[in-house]
């Protein structure tokens, strides 16, 4: 069976880092950017199963990012799952799959990337 391929968005290289090795270990094929503007080179090309979004990036932030996400026909649908310490999940709207406040538990983390795949 083919594993997900999972997008990771965040700006702070250390939660980048970690989020894409615990996907790693858990056998997802998982890419790490770091700002929006590189989730739109990437995205259309690796066409990730679900994308793993912070909200709060400088320059394009998250809300831009999704937005745009979508314009894409090869991501319109892909899952989204926005992650931050400052938005809650009302403020995401109807488009993010889920919500995850940070700092999370890796747990919770790997819980929701599968009921989002689900």
């Amino acid at each position: 069976m083919k594993m997900a391929k999972i997008l990771v968005v965040d700006d702070e290289t250390a939660i980048r880092n970690l989020i894409v090795a615990v996907l790693e270990e858990e056998g997802y094929d998982a890419i790490g950017v770091a700002s929006g503007a590189a989730a739109l080179r990437v995205a259309p090309t690796e066409r990730p199963d679900l994308v793993l979004l912070d909200m709060m990036m400088p320059g394009m932030d998250g809300r831009e990012t999704l937005c745009r996400l979508r314009e894409y026909p090869e991501t319109r649908s892909t899952p989204v799952i926005v992650m931050s310490a400052a938005v809650t999940a009302e403020q995401c709207g109807p488009e993010a799959a889920a919500f995850l406040p940070k700092p999370f538990d890796l747990v919770v983390l790997l819980d929701t990337i599968e009921q989002a795949l689900a």
